[in-house]
C-alpha cells in the first residue's frame, strides 16, 4: 500500500462526496455535501469564410444577446485567414435554482436539436448562421459539462444559499491532512486563476506560511457575479 504525508484533492465537492474513501470530519463532510455545481453548456461552429471580419469588422471579442445562447465569441487569431471557429452559444445558470436554469435546460437536448436553438439564435444577430454551406452542421459541436463523466457542472454554485459562507469557509481548512484545491475553495470562481490561487493557498498552509484556522467573517463568493464580470 502506498502512502503519503498530505492529500490534496482537486476533485469537484459533488464527486467527492460519492467517494466512501475517507473519515471526514463532519463540518468537512457535510461541507462538501452541500457544495453543489452549476450547469454550463457551449456551442462551437467552424465557418468557411470568417464572415464576421469582412462584413463587420470584428476581431475577437464577444457578443452578448438576449437569447437562450447568450454570447457569441470570435476568434482573436488568424486574422484575414480562410476559415475560423466561433463559440456560438455560451449558456449559463441563473443565480438561483428557481430561476434561469437554461445552462441545464439547453445540455437535456440532443445534440442536433442543440445545434438548430444555436443557429437560430446565432441568425438573430447574423442571418449568415441561416446558410449551413457556410456554417456546415457537421462541424457543429457541443458540450455540457454537467452531463461530463468525473466533473457533473462546470463550477461551484455558491451566492446565496443558506450554508454558503459556513461551507466555503470550512473547504478552504484542511481535514486533518486532506487539503480541498480548485476553483471551488477560491474566490474567483469558474476561472483557472482561482484554481491556481487554490493551490497557493494550501501551499502556504502545508508550508507553515499561512496558520490553519478557523477565520471568522469569510464570506462565499457571488459565482454569478463573478461570471457575468458584475463583481
Amino acid at each position: 500500500m502506498k502512502s503519503a504525508d498530505y492529500c490534496v484533492s482537486n476533485i469537484p465537492c459533488p464527486i467527492l462526496s460519492k467517494i466512501d474513501l475517507y473519515n471526514f470530519e463532519e463540518s468537512m463532510e457535510e461541507a462538501i455535501e452541500r457544495t453543489t455545481f452549476d450547469g454550463s453548456c457551449k456551442v462551437g461552429w467552424q465557418s468557411n469564410t470568417r464572415f464576421w471580419e469582412s462584413d463587420y469588422e470584428i476581431y475577437g471579442g464577444i457578443s452578448w444577446t438576449d437569447d437562450i445562447i447568450e454570447q457569441i465569441w470570435y476568434p482573436s487569431n488568424d486574422y484575414f485567414s480562410q476559415k475560423g471557429t466561433l463559440t456560438g452559444a455560451y449558456i449559463h445558470n441563473g443565480p438561483c435554482p428557481d430561476k434561469g436554469q437554461h445552462a441545464t435546460e439547453f445540455g437535456r437536448l440532443p445534440l442536433k436539436q442543440r445545434l438548430s436553438v444555436a443557429r437560430e439564435g446565432g441568425a438573430r444577430l447574423h442571418p449568415e448562421f441561416n446558410n449551413e454551406t457556410l456554417i456546415p452542421n457537421k462541424q457543429g459541436i457541443s458540450i455540457a459539462r454537467q452531463n461530463v463523466p468525473w466533473q457533473e457542472g462546470a463550477w461551484p454554485s455558491w451566492g446565496g444559499n443558506q450554508h454558503d459562507d459556513k461551507d466555503y469557509e470550512r473547504i478552504l481548512r484542511p481535514d486533518k491532512r486532506f487539503f480541498i484545491v480548485g476553483d471551488q475553495a477560491s474566490t474567483l470562481t469558474g476561472w483557472q486563476e482561482g484554481a491556481l490561487m487554490s493551490a497557493e493557498h494550501v501551499v502556504d498552509l502545508i508550508g507553515g506560511v499561512k496558520e490553519v484556522k478557523r477565520r471568522e467573517g469569510i464570506k462565499a463568493p457571488n459565482t454569478f457575479k463573478i461570471l457575468q464580470g458584475l463583481g
